[in-house]
């Protein structure tokens, strides 16, 4: 706070309040700010790769997907047409990813105001259709199995998840009381999932966990 000539100039959230000891009364200050507002105009983009966030190969290696300022694109490995997946700039994409059939994508939307799994069709014709509606906290991005059912992902507590996309049911593999999961693969049959897990002493292991009867069994 500020005092002068009876009155005290103090900052409450993103306002100036002004308040008069003599009267016992405090007023906002209504301020207006002239700006050119430059974060507002339109800017170029001269290095687009410098803002790539995610990239990953199609099944048969003839295509990449790539994630770049939000919006997620799908270009050829040699000729061919450069997709742009997605349209609505006021929504942002995250960590797209090729299904195994090599028609779709995953990737997680912010559309609803959480962070969403949803499919996205890799020839850019179609709707994006949404597979969760829970969202509560930050998902990391979704890695999923080969056959093409289940998505694991990880998020910002610590949590270890499996979705199964047919079913519409989310499963909790495990919880970190360290720093979270990393590194997770499937086995081809898509019966196992492989990650690796930091112990109490800080030393990171590998883990595997079985779909069927939720087993997990430490491999180092």
């Amino acid at each position: 706070p500020s005092l002068s000539d009876g009155k005290i100039a103090y900052q409450l959230g993103a306002d100036i309040h002004l308040y008069d000891i003599a009267s016992n009364k405090d007023t906002a200050l209504d301020i207006a700010l002239v700006s050119d507002f430059d974060q507002t105009r339109e800017k170029w983009v001269q290095k687009p790769m410098e803002y790539l966030t995610a990239v990953h190969l199609s099944p048969d290696g003839d295509r990449i997907v790539l994630t770049a300022r939000g919006q997620v694109f799908v270009a050829p490995a040699g000729q061919g047409r450069f997709v742009v997946v997605t349209r609505k700039k006021d929504v942002r994409y995250r960590g797209a990813f090729f299904m195994p059939d090599g028609k779709t994508l995953l990737a997680i939307t912010d559309e609803s105001g959480e962070l969403e799994f949803c499919k996205l069709p890799a020839n850019g014709v179609g709707d994006p259709e949404r597979l969760t509606n829970d969202g509560k906290v930050f998902r990391f991005d979704g890695v999923p199995s080969p056959d093409g059912k289940i998505v694991a992902y990880t998020d910002k507590d610590q949590q270890l998840w499996i979705y199964n996309i047919d079913q519409k049911k989310q499963t909790r593999v495990a919880v970190s009381m360290e720093d979270g999961f990393n590194d997770l693969r499937w086995s081809p049959d898509s019966k196992w999932l492989a990650y690796v897990e930091t112990a109490a002493n800080s030393f990171r292991q590998i883990k595997l966990y079985h779909l069927t009867d939720g087993r997990t069994t430490i491999l180092t």
